[in-house]
Order: structure tokens, then C-alpha cells, then sequence
């Protein structure tokens, strides 16, 4: 066929109408691939975000879990005198009287100044900070069981944790005495009292 004989006007409305059909079919194609883009971006956005939202959820999950395990273990510590600040009236006091009770033939005491405790192994700051108040007894007894009742006296009475980090014992005299002002028995004893304050300086409320 020639182009000569192809009759233009009567095909100049499909052409025309073919050529707007490709345009809008292009321009329909390129919006979808926008779209599906931008609906891929949205999805990966919002996929972020609920894993994001699940990794708090599991954390506040765990927090909580931890609190309901450990909490009422630190109440009663907290009672007992762990946090705060230290308390060494009641320790001293619990001290003497425990002397006195047991009718201990002399009994000194010393409490150094307060300082952070230094663990046998490095540890990650936390938000509470444990401070350590070094105490030094040097006692008269007349047996070996005056050291053991005088521990018990404390782990009942005294307001605080404390440890026996130390503690040497020597008899006085080859034949034992039952005179109670001459002690039988020379203890030299290093006790550790433990104190937890937050970190920030701040009061600990439970």
C-alpha cells in the first residue's frame, strides 16, 4: 500500500487517539512504579517502627519481670539498712550491748571513713553505687564462742549487710582462766558494712 492512497483525515482521530491511549498508559506505568516505591518505603518505615515498638515492649516486659522477681528481696534489705545512708549508730550500738551481754572482758572498736567498694572484678556503672565502711574490732574473750555469740548478736540486731572479711584469734595464756576481766583469748576482726546510694547523688525510694 502507498501512502499516497492512505486516506489521512479519516485516520487522524485514531492516531490522535492512539497517541493519547500511550501517553496516558506511560504515564499510568510510571505513577505505578512511583507508587509501588513510595508503598515500599511506607512498609519498610512502619516495619522498623513495630519492631522498634516490640524491642521496648520485650525490654519494659523484662524490667518488669526483673522488678517482680527482685523487689521484695531489696525491700527487705532496705529495711534492714542497705540503702541510705550508713548506719553506724546502730551498729555501735549493737556493738556495746552485745558486749555487755555477753560480759566480754574488753571490747574496741574503730570505724573508718566511708568509701565506693572496689569488687575483685570490674563491673558495668549502674544507676546505684555500693559504698563500703571498713570496721576493725579488737576484743578480749574468754573462749572461742564469745566470737560466734557476738557475730549472731549482730546479724540480729545491728541495722545494715555487713561481712566478716577478717579475723584472727590468739590465746592469751597456756592454761585457760575463768576470770572474766582476763580474756583468755585476743580477737583481731575486720568487718565490712555495705551501703547502696544511687549514682546520681539522689534519695532511693522503693
Amino acid at each position: 500500500m502507498k501512502f499516497k492512497y492512505v486516506e489521512w483525515p479519516y485516520l487522524r482521530s485514531a492516531v490522535v487517539l492512539f497517541a493519547g491511549s500511550a501517553a496516558l498508559g506511560a504515564a499510568l506505568l510510571a505513577g505505578s512504579a512511583v507508587f509501588e516505591s513510595r508503598m515500599e518505603r511506607d512498609y519498610l518505615h512502619h516495619s522498623e517502627r513495630l519492631a522498634e515498638t516490640s524491642r521496648r515492649y520485650l525490654a519494659v516486659d523484662e524490667e518488669e519481670k526483673v522488678i517482680r522477681d527482685y523487689l521484695p528481696r531489696f525491700a527487705e534489705l532496705d529495711k534492714n539498712g542497705l540503702s541510705g545512708e550508713e548506719r553506724r549508730l546502730s551498729w555501735i550500738e549493737t556493738l556495746q550491748d552485745a558486749g555487755d551481754a555477753l560480759r566480754l572482758p574488753s571490747l574496741g572498736y574503730e570505724i573508718r571513713a566511708q568509701k565506693p567498694y572496689q569488687p575483685g572484678t570490674a563491673s558495668e556503672p549502674g544507676r546505684y553505687r555500693v559504698f563500703v565502711s571498713e570496721m576493725t574490732l579488737s576484743m578480749q574473750l574468754l573462749h572461742e564462742g564469745d566470737l560466734f555469740a557476738l557475730i549472731e548478736l549482730l546479724d540480729e540486731r545491728a541495722q545494715g549487710v555487713y561481712t566478716v572479711s577478717s579475723c584472727e584469734m590468739t590465746r592469751n595464756f597456756v592454761e585457760l582462766t575463768d576470770n572474766p576481766v582476763a580474756g583468755n583469748i585476743t580477737a583481731d576482726c575486720l568487718l565490712e558494712w555495705f551501703t547502696v546510694k544511687p549514682a546520681d547523688g539522689g534519695e532511693t525510694n522503693i
